[in-house]
Order: structure tokens, then C-alpha cells, then sequence
């Protein structure tokens, strides 16, 4: 940090620019908690939006949103925080008012505040005391920063409902695809893990898949079916932004199964079913986006019991002025999951 007034924040001033600026700390709210950030991961969603390809995301600003650090300066109001405590901001402001946050479906706001200016590649963000996560003492920050992401997952995991003993499908064995093997196996589901990368079937292997396949060498939907005596896969999470992937893992589900359509397809693009199959197999086919508090709350629980290994995840670690290098990473699907070290463990 330049000075006790003022921080480093990675600038995009418009998308594919990103530079280092000093900016005045943020003034904190009588109800709010400054953080100092210690690391902000990576999300491929970060990349999107840097690339200028999301319609919704309004230039300049400062991105990042996959954040862990430490309590810095609370509001007057706030209560029950310490200056010093390990914590992971929401970086989404809820309304609080909405429809869908009065009826369960906060991750679906209607008038939610990005914090545009405050995003996590920066030494410091502010947020109100409410969407602050405490982190138990003694746990990893590097871990913690992926409370958000592992979030998501377990909404999606949520939707579909698994048994202990089903067999659950994961296709793409990148940062996120590991975190839903992991989550649907504390569920007692067993989980068949797909990708063409090898270093990725390898991650997943070591994590507990009870199978991984290449996909480019393995008939996948045989495999399925040899594994599962003929009966199918009974959920199956699609972590990779395919229309034509969808309609290949459809007919891989047993009577009953569930799809959850995790990643955004872009550019936006149409799928074609057949709907008699979905009728008579009683297939459901879903999509999740985004998480709630409530999804946050479990989420950092899993990562604070060792149930889902986040940090396992982390293939690079980098300075924060080296964020064009993480991003470029991301979007070249190099390594696995790319971790800003802004202020470290300290």
C-alpha cells in the first residue's frame, strides 16, 4: 500500500485495459467493514466481463469478486467485528426488498448494488456488516477466497437433490467442475468425472472421483451405462457453456435423473431435445446462477471443516500488479484456479 490514506486497485478503464492506480481508501459507513484484502481469486466470469463481453457490466471499474481478508475499520453501528478478524465480503449488495429476495431468490435480485468502484483486486473493499462471512480462526485465506464460487456450486448441487448411492455426472474438471465432485460427494453421491485434459482427471482422481474418463478416448455414455448396470447417470452437473453439450449429455440420465445447466452459454445459442425422452424418463433439467447468503454460510462451513478442498485448487498464485497475466491465464484455460495475492496472510 503507497500510504495509510490511499490503496492500489487494478483500473480497467475500459475492457482489455487494466492498470495499477493509487485511489483513496474507501470511507466506511456507519454500517459497514473495511477489509484488507489478502487474496482475490480469479473467476472466469471476471475474464468475460474484461473482455467487454457482458452487456450488463458498466466501464470503468474495478472487477473482482472472489475475496478473503481482514477485518481493517468497521462503522460505528457495526457490532460483534474485530479489527484484525479473517472475514470474505459478498461483493453483491442485495436490495433486501425485491421479490426474489423476499421469496428465497436473493442471488436473483432485482436492483442489486455492484460495487463497481470497490471490486476485490484492490488492497482494500468496503461492504455493509451484512454481507460480511466471518472465517473461523486458524483457517486458510487462500482456501476462504473461494467461498463464493463454491457457493454457486452448492446451489446447483442442491438442485440436484442427490441420494447417498446415486451416481452423479460432472462434465468439466476445471476449478468448478472440482468443487461439484467434491460437494456431490459429501452428499454420498459417487461421481464419474469427465475431461479431455489429463492434469484435470489427475486433480480429480486425487480429490475422490470414483471414475474419470477422457472423454476423446471413452464412449462416455457407455461408460455410463456399464458403471450404472444399464440404469444411467442420476444427476448430471454440465460446468462447460455448450448448447451442443447439453444435447450430448441428455440422454445419458437414468429415469428420474436431473441436469443442472451450470455455466452461462455464450455467444447465446438454441438446444434441441427431445421432449418425449424428457417426458417418459422423467427427467428434470435445470439451471442455477449466482448464491445466497445462506449458500455462502455452508459454503465457508465446507471449507472450514475440510469437507470441500479449495486450495487444493490453486495452481498459480500472483502479485496483484500481475493481474493481465491471471486474466489472460484464465481465459487460456491455463492452470487451474488463478489466486491475486494482494496483501498475503499477514
Amino acid at each position: 500500500m503507497s500510504s495509510a490514506n490511499t490503496m492500489r486497485v487494478m483500473w480497467c478503464e475500459r475492457p482489455h485495459e487494466v492498470e495499477l492506480r493509487h485511489l483513496p481508501v474507501h470511507p466506511v459507513g456507519d454500517d459497514d467493514v473495511l477489509v484488507k484484502v489478502a487474496y482475490a481469486a480469479i473467476c472466469p466470469w471476471d475474464v468475460r466481463a474484461f473482455s467487454g463481453l457482458s452487456s450488463a457490466v458498466a466501464f470503468p471499474r474495478v472487477l473482482g469478486h472472489e475475496v478473503a481478508g481482514r477485518v481493517a475499520a468497521v462503522g460505528k453501528n457495526v457490532k460483534g467485528l474485530e479489527v484484525g478478524q479473517p472475514v470474505a465480503p459478498d461483493m453483491i449488495v442485495k436490495c433486501g426488498v425485491c421479490k426474489a429476495c423476499r421469496t428465497g431468490r436473493p442471488n436473483r435480485c432485482q436492483r442489486p448494488t455492484y460495487l463497481q468502484y470497490g471490486g476485490g483486486y484492490a488492497d482494500y473493499v468496503c461492504v455493509p456488516q451484512r454481507n460480511i462471512h466471518p472465517i473461523r480462526a486458524g483457517v486458510s485465506l487462500k482456501a476462504a477466497s473461494m467461498m463464493e464460487p463454491l457457493a454457486c456450486v452448492l446451489r446447483g448441487q442442491d438442485m440436484l437433490r442427490l441420494y447417498p448411492g446415486e451416481v452423479e455426472l460432472v462434465v468439466g474438471l476445471g476449478p468448478i467442475g472440482l468443487m461439484h465432485m467434491q460437494v456431490a460427494r459429501t452428499f454420498g453421491a459417487r461421481v464419474i468425472a469427465s475431461d479431455p485434459v489429463a492434469a484435470r482427471r489427475e486433480k480429480a482422481q486425487a480429490l475422490g472421483a470414483d471414475w474419470v474418463v477422457d472423454p476423446q478416448t471413452t464412449d462416455l455414455g457407455g461408460f455410463i451405462k456399464d458403471v450404472t448396470n444399464g440404469w444411467g447417470a442420476d444427476a448430471i452437473a454440465l460446468t462447460v457453456g455448450s448448447a451442443r453439450m447439453v444435447e450430448e449429455v441428455v440422454p445419458y440420465l437414468a429415469p428420474g435423473g436431473r441436469l443442472n445447466i451450470f455455466a452461462g452459454i455464450y455467444p447465446k445459442d438454441q438446444i434441441h431435445l427431445d421432449p418425449n425422452q424428457i417426458h417418459y424418463g422423467e427427467w428434470v433439467i435445470t439451471g442455477s446462477a449466482d448464491s445466497t447468503p445462506e449458500n455462502m454460510h455452508r459454503a465457508l462451513t465446507m471449507i472450514e471443516s475440510g469437507q470441500v478442498q479449495t486450495e487444493a485448487l490453486i495452481s498459480d498464485l500472483l502479485p496483484l500488479p500481475e493481474l493481465a497475466k491471471g486474466l489472460e491465464m484464465v481465459k487460456n484455460r491455463a492452470g487451474l484456479k488463478i489466486v491475486m495475492e494482494v496483501n498475503g496472510e499477514a
